[in-house]
């Protein structure tokens, strides 16, 4: 059974904000997720909503699109900004230590990738290189619409993926493109979702495509676990882009992929309204939750229990 999370409402709020994905609070003590200008923060020892963020960011559709990203070290916390910007935050005093400008649409994801750089993506067909302290773009590298992004620090590598499969490998620091791979779309294998439950669901169509929208690393480090509108999540070699894997079983697209390496689980968001955890040895599914909608907000695994956002609820379940 999920366990749900109310928001903090402001006086005379009725029904709160639509949430963004969860994200380990820097402090490691707090789930966050974004809303329309303002980040939640939860309490993992209570469950309550203790604090409520004020951001600079605009909401153009109404909902989130920003994944927020955070760092440890220095505290750091990256939120869009304005419509197509986005800032990095200090986490303690909740400061604005910088802005980032120059997206030509909304930025989908970023990420702190040393003390002095973030790197940016959007749909507008570009990832970007910041200098973290002055805001200056670095480098612009022209791509397809990108949706997705992993940051693999051991390695110095950012994976970022988008439309028609495509996925970058680049170097953190520079942005140089060290490989270039397209996914090809999977025949899905799946229950198809009859009228009643679409209606549920709220989904006018879900034909599939190879529009990917989720990416994480594997815990070896090497291979790359992919979310795609085919409605399967594939894991692919870095180096060589070979599929080596495909979980079968969603009805419509992976929005969301989150990895729990120390029992070797693989979790996995759809627009069909459920989140599945799979075996990441095999292509075995070891359970099957139902969120009841499919607009999902995002996924997070931390410390054996999983986490997610569904329009203006963030649930969780253990990872049995």
């Amino acid at each position: 059974m999920w366990r749900r999370y109310s928001q903090w409402l402001d006086a005379g709020e009725t029904d709160g904000d639509p949430l963004g994905a969860p994200m380990l609070w820097p402090d490691g003590l707090h789930i966050a997720a974004n809303g329309r200008g303002r980040i939640f923060l939860w309490s993992l020892a209570t469950g309550e909503c203790t604090r409520v963020l004020k951001t600079g960011a605009i909401c153009r559709n109404g909902e989130p699109w920003f994944r927020l990203a955070g760092e440890a070290e220095l505290g750091r916390v990256l939120e869009a900004y304005k419509i197509r910007g986005l800032a990095v935050w200090d986490s303690k005093d909740w400061r604005r230590v910088q802005t980032f400008e120059g997206h030509a649409e909304e930025v989908q994801a970023a990420a702190v990738v040393s003390e002095d750089r973030v790197v940016s993506i959007s749909a507008d067909s570009s990832a970007r290189l910041w200098d973290a302290w002055t805001g200056e773009n670095l480098r612009t590298l022209e791509t397809g619409p990108l949706y997705a992004l992993a940051h693999a620090p051991a390695r110095g590598l950012v994976a970022v993926g988008g439309s028609n499969g495509a996925v970058h490998l680049l170097e953190a620091l520079t942005l140089n493109v060290r490989a270039l791979f397209h996914l090809r779309m999977a025949t899905a294998r799946h229950e198809p979702l009859g009228a009643g439950r679409k209606e549920q669901l709220g989904i006018a169509r879900n034909r599939p495509s190879n529009t990917l929208r989720a990416l994480a690393w594997h815990p070896d480090g090497e291979h790359l676990l992919c979310g795609s509108w085919d409605f399967v999540a594939h894991m692919l070699h870095s180096s060589t882009g070979r599929v080596v894997r495909q979980w079968q079983g969603h009805a419509d697209g992976v929005d969301f992929v989150a990895v729990e390496p120390s029992r070797g689980l693989l979790c996995t968001g759809s627009s069909d309204g459920t989140v599945r955890v799979w075996s990441l040895d095999s292509t075995e599914c070891l359970a099957v939750h139902d969120v009841g909608h499919a607009d999902l907000g995002g996924l997070l695994v931390h410390d054996g229990t999983l986490y997610v956002t569904c329009r203006r609820e963030l649930l969780s379940v253990p990872l049995g």
